[in-house]
């Protein structure tokens, strides 16, 4: 096992992760990151979830106290296609 007081985490290569799925059952929780094409899956033990979710907790409440609340709003994406390109279908 790798003794984490001794990562130096800005040493690591990094992707930005665009997003996440997951599932459980009752000995494990599974879930997938994504980065572009790209897609990283994993496998943890409850315990190791839920240290995951408190250490992230922790995580966003700093970030929150330095930079402000989180806008969660979904953010308004226009789609390249409107139907107003389609033109008639009249000939």
């Amino acid at each position: 096992m790798i003794d984490p007081t001794k990562i130096d985490i800005n040493q690591l290569p990094k992707k930005l992760c665009d997003g996440a799925i997951g599932n459980f059952n009752k000995s494990l929780f599974f879930f997938v990151l994504t980065s572009g094409n790209s897609v990283d899956s994993y496998a943890t033990s409850p315990q190791i979830m839920k240290s995951l979710m408190i250490f992230m907790n922790e995580q966003i409440k700093k970030y929150e106290q330095s930079y402000g609340e989180i806008d969660m709003t979904p953010p308004q994406i226009i789609s390249p296609l409107q139907i107003s390109d389609l033109g008639s279908s009249k000939k």
